[in-house]
């Protein structure tokens, strides 16, 4: 369900959505399923004003009917598969992030999630000369550690420069800041005016979980809804404008002795195409180590349980380990 909210469609304003909510009307669903004569005289709004938004907004959130070979076609010739820079994860991913499609990176705190992402950002920015959008919902996007990345891959000072140029880092720390900015680049997008950045590729989110947790205490109904429209927004701008969307999400226990899972449950699930699991290997009390193991966890092309070793220190990695395939987490 989505909610309603200012920008939404043309001529749905504050004043609009206030009066609606007052009267019990907070969703698509609600409003456009509702007696707009009746709510035209609750809430003391134009009845032609409410027609025109209901129209609208059928006209973007009703499914329309498509044939599979022309669906296939599009796919074809749309979907480009971007290299990591890191060779086990491109393996693990076969071949790489495919556009058009969400993949989650999950883990507990520490086991590497935003050293992948930077990696990935730093890699797609500099090999492939690509534009990144990175919305960090943590404080955890380190430019000094990014600027690191690409000097361990180029010497070339200008190349470097160029590289951080093409990442744009938006800091949103809660739902509605990031809701609000992927509108905002989905309307650049569609006007295809990226004046700030230019030809863009993927979308990194580090994390989804650290903005959607708040809202799923006690009465979750709501926050539900949101959740539900973040996702929507992802797989839209995956989808319709040829993108690689990369998110981070935590891990939790059902027991202290349970196998990890993701966070943000069932509903959650059915988001990312590909799944990927990031541990920790065992340090020794006398260091700490870099070294992580990457899990496939759910994929549409590759069989689960699949696992590679990484080392998010120095960015070198291992070969695939032989681990029978797995079910998904």
């Amino acid at each position: 369900m989505v909610v309603l909210r200012a920008g939404l469609c043309p001529g749905l304003t504050e004043e609009m959505i206030h009066l609606l909510r007052a009267n019990g009307i907070r969703t698509v669903v609600d409003f456009v399923s509702s007696d707009l004569e009746d709510i035209a005289q609750k809430c003391s709004l134009s009845y032609k004003a409410l027609v025109a938004v209901r129209r609208v907004l059928l006209a973007q959130f009703s499914a329309f009917p498509a044939n599979g070979a022309d669906l296939y076609e599009e796919l074809k010739s749309s979907t480009a598969i971007l290299p990591t820079g890191n060779q086990s994860l491109d393996q693990l991913l076969d071949s790489g992030l495919y556009t058009g499609e969400v993949m989650e990176l999950m883990g507990a705190p520490g086991s590497g999630k935003t050293q992948v992402c930077l990696g990935i950002a730093a890699s797609v920015s500099l090999s492939l000369k690509q534009h990144v959008l990175f919305l960090d919902s943590t404080g955890g996007f380190t430019a000094s550690r990014l600027y690191q990345m690409l000097q361990g891959q180029t010497e070339d000072e200008e190349e470097q420069l160029e590289a951080l140029q093409r990442i744009q880092v938006v800091r949103v720390f809660d739902i509605y800041e990031m809701l609000r900015a992927l509108q905002e680049l989905r309307d650049c997008l569609s006007q295809q005016v990226v004046s700030s950045m230019g030809p863009l590729k993927i979308v990194v989110i580090d994390s989804v979980s650290a903005v959607i947790y708040p809202l799923l205490g006690g009465k979750q109904s709501e926050g539900l809804a949101i959740m539900m429209q973040l996702a929507r927004e992802l797989k839209t701008l995956a989808r319709e404008f040829s993108l690689a969307v990369v998110v981070t999400n935590q891990v939790t226990r059902d027991s202290s002795t349970g196998p990890l899972k993701p966070a943000l449950g069932r509903s959650w699930s059915f988001v990312p195409s590909t799944r990927v699991l990031l541990e920790s290997k065992e340090a020794t009390w006398e260091k700490a180590t870099t070294q992580r193991v990457a899990s496939l966890a759910k994929s549409p092309r590759q069989p689960t349980g699949i696992q590679v070793e990484l080392d998010t220190g120095n960015g070198d990695v291992q070969e695939l380990s032989p681990v029978t395939p797995t079910q998904v987490l």
